[in-house]
């Protein structure tokens, strides 16, 4: 699963800077190094047949959705299935319609015995500073945008830290996602499946939940 992550404002900045594929905005960008569900983060979605870059509430409330106040969804929604999500009800509609990419440096999992739970940073190798996790997004009838991270198997070599891990997509699939370019089969089977770059992952101190900055990336004594 992906219930934090982390945007650094070098990677993001340089990265969103020479990326041809995203239109440019002026909204501005979420940075956190402690990235959590309901804050707002900046996605990546479809508008007038251009990619641009907006801001979406992290807890996925579906545009049907009748009630006043956000509180009151409470399905837990931060993260969504990539082998059941065209099929379910609250997710069908924005994964026909209304798919986009949430932006990252990496993301935290957690492992040993409640209460005495370690965090372990985990990224990819690669020459770029930015991934791309595939999402989904609603906009409610008062305008308010929410998404989705989607998820899946975790491939073997972090499984051990979490058997779901986010669905990472890069290089053409990046706009083939946003534009449905592939059938949903295929889409169910291989996004986040053919990633070939070695995942990087290190021990990190704990933290707290409202701490913030990039000493909460910094090695705690182990990585692999």
């Amino acid at each position: 699963m992906c219930g934090r992550f982390v945007l650094s404002e070098p990677a993001w900045s340089q990265y969103h800077a020479s990326l041809s594929l995203i239109r440019p905005t002026s909204i501005s960008t979420t940075i956190s190094y402690n990235i959590k569900p309901t804050q707002d983060v900046s996605v990546v979605m479809m508008r007038d047949g251009a990619p641009v870059t907006t801001q979406a509430r992290w807890w996925f409330v579906p545009h049907w959705f009748k009630g006043d106040d956000l509180k009151t969804w409470k399905q837990t929604t931060f993260n969504a299935r990539i082998e059941t999500a065209h099929e379910k009800p609250t997710f069908r509609i924005a994964w026909q319609s209304n798919r986009c990419l949430i932006p990252a440096s990496g993301y935290y999992e957690w492992t040993g015995e409640k209460g005495k739970k370690q965090p372990h940073y985990v990224t990819v190798e690669q020459n770029v500073p930015v991934i791309f996790f595939a999402g989904l997004h609603s906009t409610l009838k008062d305008g308010t945008e929410t998404c989705t991270i989607l998820t899946r198997a975790a491939e073997p070599e972090i499984a051990d830290l979490h058997p779901r891990m986010p669905v990472i997509v890069s290089g053409e699939r990046l706009e083939r996602w946003l534009t449905h370019a592939d059938y949903d089969d295929r889409v169910i089977a291989d996004y986040g499946r053919d990633w070939t770059n070695k995942f990087l992952v290190r021990q990190v101190a704990k933290f707290g939940i409202r701490d913030d900055g990039p000493e909460l990336i910094e090695p705690d004594g182990f990585e692999f």
